[in-house]
């Protein structure tokens, strides 16, 4: 029997938020990589040919100025290549372990590019650059291919191995073959140097983007909040307008309450009518007419004085006056019974 819940495997969703990669940015990360692949062979080769031109120098020629006699202008060139080198081989090693992670999760497309990695990728091709050219530039001046010259040969056609001829081929081929591997460690050198400005453009793209994205996130947060706030207040200027309403109604209804007639007004002007002892039958005969008059009289008043909150009033019932009216005494003794 299946239950009321259903296990849902891992590999049906995603397990990270990340977009899925469009045909532009495959070819955007596949370019990348290429540059990073070219960089660190050229770094290689250009640190090999560095490696090989400086003992056959040592052996050959040596520096009148200079820290050292050797070969110190193409050693130069080697910490930038070699660390150029180590940061393309690092950045190829973690390509490799996100694509291998991307296929074992057929859904998960990869975290993207923290801001520390972006840093990193703007940090060290500057780096690169700066110290690169710099290296090139001395090691292409303390380099043997300057030196480089024709034979001179005699009207015979003699070549002959003189002071005329010191630098030529003929007389002298490891200056040649020296120079020969300086002019190729450099040009890969000005390769790399290229590969790396290169990359550096595609890290300052990223990180202009992704502080757009920051920024953005941001002015919608600020905004989000502004809409909080502005509704907030909102409810609570109608909640207190809604209280102060409330309020009002109820006021004015326990002020109609004593603008009322009170029959106890009636009550007592008949009492006192009645009270007094020295009231004769004129009197007596005249109190209904007065208690008549007194109360139409006060009724009038009562709707008089109650006319000016008309409005408030109108949602109520008017009262109808309770009116009270005395008997008359008897002015003469009953007849008495005549006994038979």
């Amino acid at each position: 029997m299946i239950g009321s819940k259903t296990l849902i495997l891992t590999s049906t969703y995603p397990a990270e938020l990340s977009l899925r990669p469009t045909s532009h940015e495959r070819l955007r990360r596949r370019f990348i990589t290429i540059l990073h692949g070219a960089s660190w062979l050229a770094s290689v080769i250009a640190i090999s040919l560095f490696a090989a031109a400086i003992p056959s120098w040592n052996q050959n020629f040596f520096h009148n100025t200079g820290p050292n006699r050797g070969d110190w202008t193409d050693g130069m060139p080697l910490g930038p290549l070699t660390f150029a080198m180590l940061y393309h081989a690092l950045v190829l090693i973690r390509a490799q372990i996100q694509k291998a992670q991307r296929s074992n999760v057929s859904t998960s497309h990869g975290p993207s590019l923290n801001q520390t990695w972006l840093v990193i990728h703007t940090t060290v091709p500057c780096l690169v650059l700066l110290s690169l050219l710099p290296a090139l530039l001395l090691a292409a001046y303390g380099s043997l291919f300057r030196f480089w010259q024709p034979a001179v040969r005699t009207q015979s056609g003699i070549l002959v191995c003189n002071m005329l001829n010191i630098f030529a081929r003929e007389c002298e081929p490891t200056l040649y073959s020296i120079g020969s591997l300086q002019i190729a460690g450099i040009t890969f050198g000005i390769l790399v140097w290229v590969l790396h400005f290169a990359l550096l453009l595609v890290s300052l793209r990223k990180l202009r983007r992704s502080r757009l994205a920051k920024q953005l996130q941001r002015e919608k947060m600020a905004q989000y909040a502004r809409r909080e706030e502005r509704s907030s207040r909102a409810s609570r200027r109608g909640y207190g307008s809604a209280r102060g309403s409330t309020d009002r109604h109820g006021a004015g209804d326990h002020g109609a309450w004593h603008q009322h007639p009170r029959p106890d007004r009636y009550r007592r002007s008949g009492s006192s009518s009645s009270s007094n002892p020295k009231s004769r039958s004129g009197s007596q005969s005249g109190s209904r007419s007065n208690s008549l008059v007194g109360g139409v009289s006060e009724a009038r008043l009562g709707r008089a004085e109650t006319s000016p909150q008309g409005g408030r009033q109108q949602q109520n019932p008017p009262e109808v006056p309770i009116f009270f009216i005395q008997a008359p005494e008897e002015s003469h003794s009953p007849p008495s019974r005549r006994s038979g």
